[in-house]
């Protein structure tokens, strides 16, 4: 929703998928408005929002960043200004670090 949010006309949205190594990945690209380098710094706090008052919480993005962490993976962002906006979020193939435990233990 955010990558649709930030095209104002008309631009274009990219999904891919992938796996390096023990993760897998998927990115979001957006070729919208951007985020600049301070706004970049705070995307994650709860309750920072960019939206007008009334349009979004400022929670989306930092509870998907709260998601991906408890299952041992990580969303890294690439924005300029102006330009557009890539969300990559990796997520260990294995699973959550508990669930890795337990299938450990299970063996």
């Amino acid at each position: 929703i955010n990558a649709v949010q930030a095209i104002e006309k008309q631009g274009n949205i990219t999904v891919r998928t992938g796996e390096q190594g023990d993760n897998i990945w998927f990115e979001v690209q957006d070729d919208g408005h951007g985020i600049d380098e301070e706004t970049l710094g705070k995307i994650f706090d709860p309750f920072f929002t960019t939206k007008d008052v009334g349009k979004g919480t400022g929670l989306g993005l930092h509870l998907s960043h709260n998601i991906v962490s408890a299952h041992g993976g990580a969303i890294n962002v690439c924005s300029q200004a102006g330009k557009g906006t890539t969300f990559r979020v990796t997520l260990p193939k294995a699973g959550p670090p508990e669930e890795n435990e337990e299938q450990q233990k299970a063996a």
